[in-house]
């Protein structure tokens, strides 16, 4: 797919998302957008405002701040609604920028902030500027365009608005299109420690030559990893969710005291981090580390987030020239990564046992949904005639990458079958199941933060025998809730008393709605949904008087809670009031939903077929492997003794194929076999 085609196929998304009406198109754009760079790890979640003021030349679209660097970052849209791909100029980059700082600095006067209407998104962020301006350190503001940048913008600029450090970025169509047919989960990190010192990072190599991976000891300056935080932001926990919520914790205050007290002894009291690369430079002595490409801090949360907090006014304003932290650092290649960073995280993290779920699209899990989202068909909608699949993209790219090579005809033909419309991602899954569970203040954290926690919560009880509960029916019960949060929020999105916080209104309402079902002892009956592909129209009307009612709890916070309407919905104050209102369910929506009876029926039926066809997969796995793979397994544990006797007798009969199958229970144990010996060191190349 060359990007002219990804621009056809962009939009058409576009299109179908706002239901063909061109005034939704630009909304639909700036959100998808700006979620797109929440995935990104760019920031930890956005407020769309849609706000114009053209003639005081002032715009801003949406909004996101990060309390822990202090960064505000405001998007603002360049959104062209042409059907071919246009060019994006300086001039226009510049005017839209400087719209930006308009604003900014308008919002710096109270008179204007006190005239804005108060029923409008921006409000928020107006009075956030004005009164909280000290919490504000960084100022990023960033472009987004359904145009291609002119090659000849080279540079962006770094300068200040309102006396904050402020830089600018922009975010093209040609940028989506890269990462977008990459395959790769992120954007790469390029990280040049020669900026900070010319000789780079002092290392001492760990590693002998010939060895699979290299690692490195080296001794990183304090105000390093304060500097790289603070650029790079999230992005640097992204293979470890355990990390990533160690940072949004408190700051640790033995660690803090030590960092303003005695600085000169934190490496001494300190433990370190343990990190991962793709890739590294050293000198040529091999003494000096130059450069890194896609730094993770795998091990090291707590440590990361007190270094950078307390060198800030509020931290303690802690003298960083006196601090270093001690650093493992482990050359991982990034066909290896998703196997190899969750074993290094989990023998990193000895205090706390980290649990496999904690890593993003390699775990059970991930894989098990993809498989059903692979094989299961969904039924023909109403006036089609095809069946479709839902695709479930556990690894960025999978979509794109699997029409790589097919011709036009072949390409139409798989759209068919497998519609756009209807792909789902990690963060999407984790959204539409912690929505139903209740959860809908962590939705409406952010897509990262709300995945994290979701990943958090399957670690604790996660089990191999437990993970059959993750059947077809619970796939097909995934795909309906995606199917009434999908459209519901097309429908709020045209609701004219919808002034802003769509995305919070969408999660409340389908929260509140699966807690008045539970309070009528019933289950919703998501088959029924699953069956006909749709929302059915009662249950649609339905759930659209719910979301009016939402919205005026969302956008009416109490006095003593914030007025600030996105942190509100953060809180579980805000879904403890949407849920102790006293909402009525129409007699009319029993229809869609089940008694509870029949619902356990269900789900000890979908158990038992599971069960039957995990038995009939794990033959096939085995004997597919092949007698030479698991003979080079027996050879391994030769030496290495790492299997049980039961382990090893099964695996002699897998040796034997194709004279000899192993059972439905001998594949299990052999397939154990095989895991434990993979987390013992067992590689075939």
């Amino acid at each position: 797919m060359d990007i002219e085609d990804f621009f056809q196929d962009y939009r058409q998304e576009l299109i179908a998302h706002a239901g063909a009406e061109s005034n939704y198109l630009r909304s639909t754009f700036i959100e998808k957008m700006c979620a797109l760079i929440e995935d990104e790890g760019a920031i930890p979640d956005f407020t769309q405002v849609d706000y114009k003021h053209t003639q005081k030349g002032l715009a801003v679209d949406a909004w996101s701040y990060d309390p822990a660097v202090f960064k505000l970052t405001l998007f603002v849209s360049d959104f062209r609604d042409e059907e071919t791909l246009q060019t994006l100029t300086q001039k226009e980059a510049e005017d839209s920028f400087k719209r930006l700082s308009r604003f900014v600095e308008i919002c710096h006067k109270h008179e204007f902030v006190k005239s804005l209407d108060e029923a409008m998104p921006v409000v928020t962020l107006a009075w956030f500027i004005l009164e909280r301006h000290e919490k504000i350190k960084q100022l990023a503001f960033v472009l987004i365009s359904n145009a291609r940048v002119s090659s000849r913008i080279s540079k962006l600029q770094t300068n200040e608005v309102a006396e904050i450090k402020t830089t600018q970025e922009i975010w093209d169509v040609e940028r989506i299109y890269r990462i977008e047919t990459s395959g790769r989960a992120r954007e790469d990190i390029d990280i040049d420690f020669c900026s900070s010192d010319k000789k780079g990072i002092p290392c001492l190599p760990a590693h002998r030559e010939g060895q699979p991976m290299k690692s490195y000891l080296l001794v990183m300056p304090g105000s390093v990893i304060a500097s790289l935080y603070e650029e790079h932001g999230e992005r640097l926990l992204e293979q470890n969710v355990r990390t990533f919520l160690q940072f949004r914790g408190n700051i640790n205050k033995g660690m803090r005291n030590t960092l303003i007290r005695e600085p000169e002894m934190f490496f001494s009291f300190n433990n370190g981090l343990s990190a991962t690369a793709e890739d590294v430079k050293t000198d040529r002595e091999g003494h000096f580390i130059q450069s890194v490409r896609n730094l993770q801090i795998v091990n090291g949360g707590q440590t990361t987030a007190s270094i950078f907090t307390a060198q800030t006014k509020d931290g303690g304003n802690a003298d960083l020239s006196k601090v270093y932290v001690q650093v493992k650092l482990t050359i991982v290649s990034p066909d290896r990564v998703d196997v190899v960073v969750p074993l290094i995280s989990e023998c990193a993290n000895t205090q706390n046992k980290v649990s496999a779920a904690d890593f993003f699209s390699n775990h059970p899990f991930h894989r098990k949904i993809e498989e059903f989202s692979r094989r299961l068909w969904a039924p023909a909608a109403a006036g089609k005639v095809h069946q479709t699949r839902w695709f479930y993209e556990r690894a960025r790219g999978q979509f794109i990458n699997k029409q790589a090579g097919m011709s036009h005809s072949e390409k139409k033909k798989y759209l068919i079958s497998h519609p756009k419309n209807q792909m789902f991602t990690k963060t999407d899954l984790a959204k539409y199941v912690r929505t139903f569970e209740g959860f809908p203040f962590d939705v409406s954290k952010g897509a990262q933060m709300n995945f994290s926690l979701f990943a958090g919560e399957l670690g604790k009880k996660w089990d191999p025998d437990e993970g059959r509960t993750f059947n077809e029916l619970w796939f097909q019960k995934l795909v309906a809730k995606a199917i009434l949060f999908r459209n519901l929020d097309a429908c709020v999105l045209r609701s004219p008393w919808c002034n802003g916080y769509k995305a919070n209104i969408v999660t409340y309402t389908l929260a509140k709605f699966s807690d008045m079902v539970k309070q009528h002892n019933r289950h919703i009956d998501f088959l029924k949904i699953w069956t006909c592909q749709n929302t059915p129209e009662p249950l649609a009307k339905q759930l659209l008087q719910i979301a009016q009612d939402v919205n005026d709890i969302i956008i009416n916070p109490p006095a003593t809670a914030t007025s600030n309407i996105s942190e509100w919905a953060k809180k579980p104050a805000c879904w403890d009031a949407v849920r102790s209102t006293v909402m009525k369910l129409d007699s009319i929506v029993y229809d869609y939903l089940l008694e509870n009876h029949k619902n356990k029926e269900m789900e000890k039926d979908a158990g038992r077929k599971d069960e039957i066809q995990l038995g009939i997969k794990n033959q096939t796995y085995v004997f597919e492997k092949g007698a030479m793979f698991w003979k080079s397994l027996r050879e391994w544990n030769s030496s290495h003794r790492k299997l049980t006797h039961k382990q090893t007798g099964c695996l002699d009969i897998a040796c034997d194929i194709p004279r000899k199958i192993p059972t439905e229970s001998q594949s299990e144990v052999i397939i154990e076999a095989e895991k434990h010996a993979l987390s013992n060191g067992f590689f075939v190349g």
